[in-house]
């Protein structure tokens, strides 16, 4: 009996020294968990659109209807049972200062924590933001913007855009109005835009063409812009390119993976492989989430990469392999929860916080 006794407390002292008390030679573990959702589990659809938090509630917009999850089960909005959703396919979602506007196929609207409104109708609406009684609409015509009365485009025609197909807009933390484009950043100011396009190559005849940037120091990646979020008191923009960090003024830091590009070679143009900097899995961009200015998510057309301090990036492999080459096609995230959303389905991690340790 004392033998036994003895041979078990020695198997427990080795498994202790094996363990190391749930850390390991790299530093401690992140215990991330995650859930899938679905049809299955009460969304209206798999094809996740857009996400975003209002209050305590998770929003979620996809091609065949909105819901909002309490944590405990989805509410479905569609057409039916909302009348002021002019389309169940859900283009974007942007939270204002009191109220969650909603960007559909045919129209916004807006949800106030009570009550229902409509805000446009008769367009498509790809996005809208609101800062105060300012409202602004991105459509395939230029932007629609109310200050509390009617709508007024602002277009290329109208004032100065550099292109009326506008993907996103977004306030930024002093309350200008930026506009994404097909062909560049702009700014809206008096009534005209102040546009950005960032450097370019153009194909003429059998010549590789530069194009310089505009203004002059402006180095943004790409100039069709798919996604703009506030970041670090400046901004963070998401191209079909790569990643732009900046103030839209002295700073500019970009971010890329390994792509293909043209160059020039005698007379003739060919696409070589060009090294990228970052570990992101792709250069399309298709949405961002911010934490506290301490981690940066970036979705792309090929997975997810999370952007810490300068030019930091974290390992995402083990904690997130189950959205690894997944198209990336919405991201939200508030205290400990991420949401991601793909053309599949919607995934949860929760215990991301831990993943801003400086340790980590």
């Amino acid at each position: 009996m004392k033998s036994s006794t003895w041979l078990i407390s020695i198997l427990m002292l080795s498994l202790t020294f094996i363990s190391g008390c749930g850390t390991s030679k790299n530093g401690p573990e992140i215990a991330i968990k995650s859930d899938f959702f679905t049809t299955a589990q009460g969304l209206p659809g798999n094809q996740i659109t857009a996400l975003s938090f209002f209050g305590r509630e998770l929003w979620a917009g996809t091609k065949t209807g909105l819901a909002r999850y309490d944590g405990v089960q989805w509410q479905v909005h569609v057409k039916k049972n909302t009348n002021v959703l002019g389309s169940e396919i859900i283009e974007a979602l942007y939270v204002g200062d009191d109220a969650i506007y909603v960007s559909t196929d045919n129209g916004a609207c807006k949800y106030n924590g009570t009550a229902w409104s409509g805000v446009m109708s008769g367009l498509r609406a790809r996005c809208a933001a609101a800062k105060q009684s300012e409202i602004a609409v991105a459509t395939a015509h230029g932007v629609e913007k109310s200050t509390g009365s009617a709508f007024s485009t602002f277009n290329k025609e109208s004032a100065g855009l550099v292109n009326d197909e506008v993907n996103v807009v977004a306030f930024d933390s002093t309350g200008k109005l930026w506009v994404g484009t097909n062909a560049g950043m702009a700014m809206l100011s008096g009534g005209a835009f102040q546009n950005f396009t960032g450097p370019a190559k153009q194909i003429v005849g059998n010549s590789l063409v530069d194009v310089p940037p505009s203004p002059p120091n402006c180095q943004l990646i790409g100039n069709n812009i798919s996604c703009i979020i506030k970041y670090k008191g400046a901004l963070a923009i998401g191209t079909t390119s790569g990643l732009t960090i900046t103030d839209m003024a002295n700073q500019w830091s970009s971010f890329s993976a390994p792509h293909n590009d043209f160059v020039q070679k005698g007379g003739t143009i060919a696409q070589e492989m060009v090294s990228g900097n970052s570990p992101m899995p792709g250069n399309s961009v298709k949405a961002l989430a911010n934490l506290n200015d301490s981690l940066l998510f970036v979705g792309t057309n090929k997975g997810m990469a999370v952007k810490k301090e300068g030019s930091t990036w974290l390992d995402v492999s083990k904690n997130f392999s189950s959205i690894a080459n997944k198209i990336i096609t919405a991201l939200a995230v508030q205290n400990d929860e991420l949401w991601v959303g793909t053309p599949d389905g919607l995934y949860r991690f929760t215990g991301i916080s831990s993943l801003g340790n400086p340790a980590q």
